[in-house]
């Protein structure tokens, strides 16, 4: 009797951890593909670091950020993948200036 009872729980469990394992294997890829934070992250910081390589040569050691340009978006992407594309290449091409004209602030 208390065989039956242990083998109905272990079943429960086993039942419950492949579905546990299967909705988080389905959902983290759907989730992280509509983001479009990290790309845009990416594409900031690679135009910061080289608008900052530009400015080293240019004005030397005085600070010049003064805009941020516009990123580039495409028509077929929609409303909140070009938000957090935006969020990130903001922060993106601040952290990439920044990270680079430190350097040449030394």
């Amino acid at each position: 009797m208390g065989y039956k009872k242990f083998d109905n729980i272990k079943k429960i469990l086993a039942f419950l951890l492949i579905i546990c394992f299967s909705l988080s294997v389905t959902v983290a890829p759907a989730a992280a593909g509509d983001n479009g934070y990290y790309d845009g992250y990416r594409k900031g910081y690679s135009d910061g670091k080289k608008q900052s390589e530009k400015d080293c040569k240019q004005y030397g050691s005085r600070e010049n950020l003064s805009k941020i340009p516009s990123p580039f978006y495409k028509d077929s992407w929609t409303r909140s993948y070009k938000n957090n594309y935006n969020k990130g290449y903001r922060k993106g091409y601040i952290d990439g200036y920044n990270g680079n004209r430190y350097e040449c602030l030394k």
